[in-house]
């Protein structure tokens, strides 16, 4: 009889043990699977203003080894290589003007006018130029310098503005792979 009281205890006991047990490894599973938001990065366009039909010339240019592209919007709206003789790929070109009224940044630093421009690659141009003007005559400038620590984004210097921008590297890798590979069929 002892032992039949024994076995009772003991399998109420294990029972006792085991819904714990269960409670926990459920309370932990809830904790684990709960979202926490992924942090948002805020791009930004440098030249809100302006759409891709208001672009009449670009000229992408490598100051150091003095390599450049020119590209111009013709009156039927095509573009066209003023320097080059060949056919001008129409998506690459359009992709070109596209990446210009979309050049994202993340964000922006302040300069200062003692700053030296040489830490981040302006000596005194920098490592690639982006010129481009618009059919009202305006035109725009951007200076790209060096790769930021986190090889995220370029530094950059865009018109006379007073800040460094922190432009976004894909847009730029991309500009720098067209001089590099023109667009020509």
């Amino acid at each position: 009889m002892k032992r039949g009281k024994t076995s009772n205890r003991m399998l109420i006991i294990l029972a006792m043990v085991f819904v714990v047990a269960a409670t926990l490894l459920a309370f932990q599973r809830t904790q684990q699977t709960e979202v926490r938001p992924t942090p948002v990065v805020a791009y930004h366009f440098v030249f809100p203003e302006v759409a891709a039909t208001d672009i009449q010339a670009i000229r992408l240019r490598n100051p150091v080894t003095g390599d450049s592209l020119s590209m111009a919007r013709a009156a039927d709206g095509s573009w066209t290589l003023p320097e080059i003789s060949g056919t001008l790929n129409p998506t690459d070109a359009n992709g070109i003007a596209q990446t210009m009224v979309l050049l994202p940044f993340s964000r922006t630093l302040p300069l200062s006018e003692a700053e030296d421009l040489q830490t981040y690659g302006f000596t005194p141009e920098g490592i690639f130029a982006i010129e481009f003007v618009l059919s009202n005559g305006t035109s725009h400038a951007v200076a790209v310098g060096y790769r930021t620590p986190t090889d995220n984004s370029y530094y950059g210097l865009i018109d006379d503005r007073g800040d460094l921008y922190l432009l976004e590297r894909p847009a730029i890798d991309y500009l720098i792979s067209r001089l590099k590979n023109p667009p020509i069929t």
